[in-house]
């Protein structure tokens, strides 16, 4: 097996490889250029695959995260009575999109003696129960 520098620059030219990259193709395709190429192919097809089935683990944690952020509620009360219940999503993205007005809506509620509060959806649903009863 010969890998000699013109091998090396054909592999290097043809998928973009450093030095080091392309020595390692070619060592392992026994100096074969052709194979070489092919072996490259192959790992980028891999990790092509790898990254999209990590993809889609992120896309399903965003997923997760947006299902439980639309289940817990922020809750403005007075009185004992609720004024607004509304997603923490919502808030949130409320919050991002105008904050000052989030700001003032927050100290408002809290100056006419509003509280407000967070409930995750097991503490809403229990909350419901009691109230049957």
């Amino acid at each position: 097996m010969q890998i000699d520098l013109e091998k090396v620059d054909i592999i290097r030219e043809r998928a973009g490889l450093s030095y080091r990259d392309a020595v390692e193709y070619l060592e392992r395709a026994e100096g074969d250029v052709v194979k070489a190429l092919v072996f490259i192919e192959e790992d980028r097809r891999a990790e092509r695959a790898e990254f999209a089935g990590k993809g889609q683990e992120v896309l399903d944690k965003i997923k997760d995260v947006i299902r439980r952020g639309n289940e817990t509620k922020i809750k403005v009360e007075r009185d004992g009575r609720t004024m607004v219940e509304l997603p923490v999503t919502a808030g949130i993205i409320g919050t991002a999109i105008a904050p000052q007005l989030a700001l003032v809506g927050a100290v408002t509620a809290l100056a006419t003696g509003c509280s407000i509060s967070v409930e995750s959806a097991s503490q809403h649903r229990e909350d419901q129960q009691d109230q049957a009863q």
